[in-house]
């Protein structure tokens, strides 16, 4: 295939210009993988934190570049990260990296050994190549280089509207001034400084939505690339796969969907989405009784809150919604499937009710950095952990992200158990039917401590008889022990129908 066919791009600009968001959409629109080469950066950083290796060792940093990885999801994208073979995505978006990657980014050594495997995972062709200087050293003779440019006050706007931040305010003000260090340092330091490539296209976006943003950088590619009448080919796989192939992969069809612009965080209640409350609760008691159990006083009204809660149905986040919200005062941010935002009315509705979108069966780096930015900023946080909704109304096995959020964030963590929306409105069904009742039980509040990371001990051996391929770091043992907790927490709240994997001690 030619080089044409599949062509390199690469994509490069200052501190939150967009290019996560802007490339892996871009990628999506053109059928291209897409890899954000600071994800790379980061699994160092936190690799070499965890190990206690500092900056200024750079053979040692050097020796641990095998140990990371990134694999691809279903739509090309390298958005899993894994260290050791241990998926460490979410964790490597903790503030502690945030503060520590430039520095560790500076070292030339490392730059250069991370060079390489930029390059590899680039060499087949087809992808979207994301950084500070893809264009003028990782990828100097890309198909097509392009700039995304804004200027810091914009970007720092952008930021700030994210948390729901006042323009003016303290926090706001610190946002720009930590974007301006950040540019300062990365446009000064002696490798690789940040600056546009000298052939590269320049894409100003002060001003621009986020749609307006990519159609730009799409025709931008398409201008430079030749003339060929069919679109270029997604080339799928994880990083491994993405060596040159003695043939070519098979072509899969890749659905665009346009991205979707950030929901400002809920941090006060809203009149209408007080009174979108109201009429929900009316037309919920129209199909069923809705009783609230448990201590709802409990529920901090300050501060960083998680609610976890079991899904059944797609009553469940209505129900919780509709009255907690009430009753504690405060709005409840919920992480939402994308294709929520599809239709334009459900996505107003889903806005009021402080929704933000998530990419389902992948590792959505953007939503769990506005998962953290919520709690964070002291606000509430409604999850599911188990992912997904459960097809037969049994707790199903959770994902470890609810306990790393909780402990990173230091949140106070509410279980929340739905019991019997299930039948009130069953998986597959187009609307609700009339049921009995439905049971809302708020749990006591938990607390998480933060869980070790892993490598954090590293020369603690697997114990004797420990089956090949079982991590026995404790980092794992710890997430899987504060999952666990918080699951059966939720389990005990739920009748014993709906309890599942976490009804008994053994989870079976």
């Amino acid at each position: 295939m030619s080089e044409a066919r599949r062509p390199v791009i690469a994509l490069d600009g200052p501190g939150s210009s967009g290019k996560s968001t802007v490339g892996a959409a871009v990628a999506a629109r053109l059928g291209l993988r897409f890899c954000d080469t600071g994800l790379l950066y980061r699994a160092m950083t936190y690799l070499a934190m965890q190990r206690g290796v500092p900056a200024e060792d750079e053979a040692v940093l050097v020796a641990l570049v095998p140990a990371i990885r990134l694999e691809a999801d279903a739509a090309g994208r390298l958005v899993t990260v894994l260290v050791d073979g241990i998926d460490v995505t979410s964790a490597v978006q903790g503030p502690e990296v945030d503060a520590a990657v430039s520095a560790y980014a500076r070292v030339p050594a490392l730059r250069s050994a991370l060079r390489v495997r930029e390059q590899a995972i680039a060499a087949a062709g087809g992808i979207v190549m994301a950084g500070r200087d893809i264009g003028t050293v990782v990828l100097p003779d890309a198909t097509v280089k392009i700039y995304l440019d804004a200027s810091v006050e914009e970007r720092a706007a952008r930021r700030a509207a994210e948390r729901s931040l006042a323009a003016g305010s303290p926090d706001a003000v610190r946002i720009l001034d930590a974007l301006r260090a950040r540019d300062e340092l990365d446009s000064t330091r002696p490798v690789a400084p940040l600056r546009p490539a000298p052939d590269a296209i320049r894409v100003h976006t002060d001003g621009n939505a986020l749609e307006t943003t990519i159609d730009a950088v799409v025709a931008a590619i398409r201008g430079a690339l030749p003339p060929q009448g069919d679109e270029p080919g997604l080339a799928s796989g994880s990083e491994k796969a993405s060596a040159p192939a003695t043939r070519p992969a098979p072509q899969r069809p890749v659905r665009h969907r346009p991205p979707v612009a950030p929901t400002p965080v809920g941090v006060r209640m809203q009149p209408m989405a007080s009174f979108l409350s109201f009429i929900t609760r009316c037309v919920l008691r129209f199909f069923t009784r809705v009783r609230i159990e448990g201590d709802v006083a409990a529920i901090p009204r300050t501060g960083a809150v998680l609610m976890a809660a079991n899904h059944a149905s797609n009553a469940d986040p209505i129900l919780i919604g509709a009255f907690l919200n009430q009753r504690i005062g405060r709005p409840i941010n919920w992480m939402g499937k994308r294709e929520v935002f599809d239709w334009p009315f459900i996505s107003w509705l889903a806005r009021q009710a402080s929704v933000h979108p998530v990419e389902r069966g992948a590792a959505d780096v953007e939503a769990f950095r506005m998962a953290t930015r919520i709690l964070e900023t002291g606000n509430v946080l409604a999850v599911f952990p188990e992912g997904t909704r459960s097809p037969d109304g049994r707790l199903q096995a959770a994902k470890e992200g609810v306990a790393v959020l909780a402990a990173r964030s230091g949140a106070t963590v509410i279980p929340i158990g739905v019991a019997d929306t299930d039948r009130l409105w069953p998986k597959g069904q187009l609307l609700p039917r009339f049921t009995r009742s439905v049971t809302l039980t708020v749990g006591a509040p938990l607390q998480m401590t933060e869980p070790p990371a892993p490598g954090q001990a590293a020369s603690e051996g697997a114990p004797e008889g420990a089956p090949d391929g079982v991590s026995t770091r404790p980092g794992r043992r710890a997430k899987a022990a504060s999952t666990e907790r918080i699951m059966r927490a939720i389990a005990q709240l739920l009748p014993e129908r709906q309890r599942g994997v976490y009804g008994d001690p053994s989870g079976t």
